[in-house]
């Protein structure tokens, strides 16, 4: 790049005749356009194009100044001379030129200044699509310089542009729309001419992006209007909209006839009485809702205010047939319902915490319980656990030690019903040293060493009255006193309570204070006897079974046809413990690896045989119709094929497939008595 500074001697400066004689020469002078191009001139900081006329005479150079000539690239020395001799040029002009030039100057001046104001693009170019002048918006539009587009090809520089076309044809093209720059653009172009020869062309082009979006958005509300008609009329219920007198302005298929007959001014009012019009014509929140009686047929009537900025300016109405809602009303409870059933029955099969791993069964009462377990595991509440002995109570109460965040902290256990009632206290609070004969030294009580974990008093029920007064204030002031002591001692300790009795009823007989009932069975949890969930039965023996298998150096791993099932005919007064301990005695039992029906207690293998007596006559029947009467006879003692085929010793797809054949399926179960 090569700068010279030069001072003008041209008399009246820079003018628009000298301006346009400077580029009539250069034109005649260079054949290479963009040789032009890097050819600026620049004064008082502004540079413009040596070629651009408008930009040029907007500078108001006046003789004596100086400007720089910046040449971007090298040229001739022949047109560096012709430069510096046109700008030191002092030849001056007649007084009529002058005043032409001033003339010249100040129209010039003026259409510059609208020009490049205007809102919309300007393009010009010259007979060969050389682009000679551009405006302030078109710069904004293409997004490029105004030294980018001058001195260039239109065609080169501005994405589909048409100029040439009309450079060829001549002809003018109006309201073109195209896309500029993700812009829609609407173009008018048309040529130039001087004494009947094209020298040019000019594009003038407007941004209309947001025109087109009202107009999108337009259409988009038609289409939302008429989408909104046939709603309406798809609906059963009967809706109008009406002004803030009350009178349909629109209404659907449905009320237009139920309306035939009905005068529509003032129709809302009408409707729901001047008194209720005026309260939701006044208020801003009202709203409308009662049964009216149209045509002798009720229909419940809603009302809901059309409020534009706070402004009341008419109203919604619909009309639903009272019949229609309350059958809809009747599906709805039966759906929720039906709701609630099936979220009880998710709640049964939802993971729970690991911690409550160790508790088999699947059952539903089980399940219900164990989901009330771990959800409270979290909490610090009182917890209640009731059920019968060897229902598992020690083990729910372990899992909710194990999936708190105390799980770290100590878990211990009191049996109250094996601590003599003159030591009781003394085990659960501590004592003092020389508290009472014996009391030697100091001593913690449970609660103490239960301290920020879980305390879990089994059997409450057996604690005497005296005690029950001194735990209720564990539970309400989560204190202590030692026996024998004064002080004080504040606990963070998580209380878990189990019993196999029935605590209203001895709150009745006034054997336990219903004030510290109340504060344990903050969250009950009830542990179902096994005879409630004998489904679990198989899952517990397979359980058992593997656990003698490892204790006793067994291996075990099938079970003789019937041997389940007798486990199934069993009461289980002993629950879980004494299942335990059969399957304990079975393992230690078994010669082989399978545990068999003899293995069992007396009292259980006896019940478990059902005798299936047949009554045969002297006649010799068919092997088919014996068969009829062993499915007969035994059909009436089993409420499933699963179970009536582990008894038979076929399979359950057997089973259900011979009651079929011989017409069975009405009579099984029958006879089943549950244990």
């Amino acid at each position: 790049m090569h700068e010279m500074i030069i001072q003008v001697q041209q008399k009246n400066g820079l003018h628009v005749r000298s301006a346009a004689s400077l580029i009539a020469m250069l034109q005649n002078t260079v054949n290479d356009d963009l040789k032009l191009k890097n050819i600026n001139i620049e004064y008082k900081g502004v540079s413009v194009g040596i070629t651009n006329l408008l930009s040029l005479v907007s500078l108001k150079v006046k003789q004596g100044d100086y400007i720089k000539l910046i040449f971007e690239d090298i040229i001739s020395p022949e047109l560096k001379t012709k430069i510096i001799r046109f700008f030191t040029n002092n030849e001056q002009a007649g007084m009529q030129e002058l005043e032409t030039d001033r003339l010249l100057m100040e129209n010039s001046v003026v259409m510059q200044e609208a020009v490049s104001n205007m809102p919309n693009g300007m393009i010009v170019v010259n007979s060969k699509n050389i682009i000679t002048f551009v405006n302030d918006a078109a710069v904004r539009l293409l997004e490029v310089s105004a030294n980018d587009l001058l001195n260039r090809r239109a065609d080169k520089v501005i994405p589909h542009s048409r100029l040439q076309d009309i450079l060829q044809t001549g002809q003018t093209r109006f309201a073109e729309k195209q896309m500029l720059k993700n812009n829609t653009i609407l173009v008018n172009r048309a040529p130039i001419y001087l004494d009947g020869k094209l020298i040019g062309a000019v594009a003038i082009f407007q941004d209309i992006s947001d025109l087109e979006k009202i107009n999108s958005e337009l259409k988009k509300e038609r289409e939302l209007q008429e989408l909104l008609n046939l709603v309406l009329d798809s609906v059963t219920d009967y809706i109008t909209l009406t002004d803030n007198d009350g009178t349909c302005m629109y209404m659907n298929e449905q009320m237009d006839k139920l309306l035939d007959s009905m005068d529509r001014e003032r129709f809302a009012e009408n409707l729901i009485g001047k008194r209720a019009w005026t309260k939701l014509a006044a208020e801003k929140n009202a709203f409308y809702n009662d049964i009216k009686i149209i045509h002798n047929e009720s229909y419940v009537v809603k009302v809901n205010p059309i409020l534009i900025d706070s402004k009341f300016h008419g109203s919604v109405v619909s009309l639903s047939p009272w019949n229609e809602v309350k059958s809809l009303m009747n599906k709805l409870e039966a759906m929720e319902e039906r709701a609630k059933y099936l979220e009880d029955e998710l709640s049964k099969h939802l993971q729970l915490d690991d911690s409550f791993s160790s508790i088999i069964g699947r059952s539903g009462a089980l399940m219900d319980s164990l989901t009330i377990a771990n959800k409270v595991s979290k909490m610090v509440s009182t917890v209640l656990i009731t059920g019968e002995s060897g229902t598992g109570k020690e083990l729910v109460a372990r899992a909710i030690h194990e999936s708190s965040n105390r799980k770290n902290k100590p878990f211990i256990r009191v049996n109250c019903s094996v601590i003599p009632h003159n030591l009781i206290e003394s085990e659960l609070f501590g004592h003092e040293r020389g508290a009472f004969t014996g009391a030697d030294k100091t001593r913690q009580g449970k609660f103490e060493l239960a301290d920020k974990g879980t305390i879990f008093l089994d059997e409450i029920g057996t604690l005497n009255l005296e005690v029950q007064v001194k735990l209720l204030r564990v539970l309400q002031e989560r204190e202590i006193e030692r026996v024998g002591g004064n002080k004080t001692i504040s606990l963070d300790v998580r209380i878990i309570a189990a019993t196999n009795e029935d605590l209203s009823k001895m709150m009745d007989e006034k054997k336990f204070r219903e004030d510290l009932y109340y504060r344990l069975n903050v969250i009950p949890v009830h542990l179902p006897p096994l005879r409630n969930r004998k489904g679990d039965i198989p899952l517990l023996v397979d359980h058992f079974r593997k656990y003698y298998n490892r204790l006793l150096g067994k291996s075990i791993k099938h079970y003789e046809q019937g041997f389940l099932e007798g486990l199934g005919e069993y009461h289980w007064p002993g629950n879980i413990r004494e299942l335990q301990n059969t399957i304990e005695r079975a393992v230690a039992l078994s010669g082989d690896e399978m545990l068999y029906c003899r293995d069992l207690p007396q009292y259980i293998s006896n019940r478990g045989r059902k005798n299936l007596q047949v009554n045969f006559s002297d006649d010799i029947l068919t092997l088919e119709a014996y068969e009829k009467q062993i499915f007969e006879h035994a059909a009436h003692f089993y409420p499933s094929y699963n179970q009536l085929a582990k008894a038979l010793g076929i399979t359950h797809k057997t089973a259900a497939s011979k009651l079929r054949k011989y017409n069975l399926d009405h009579i099984l179960g029958r006879k089943y008595q549950p244990t």
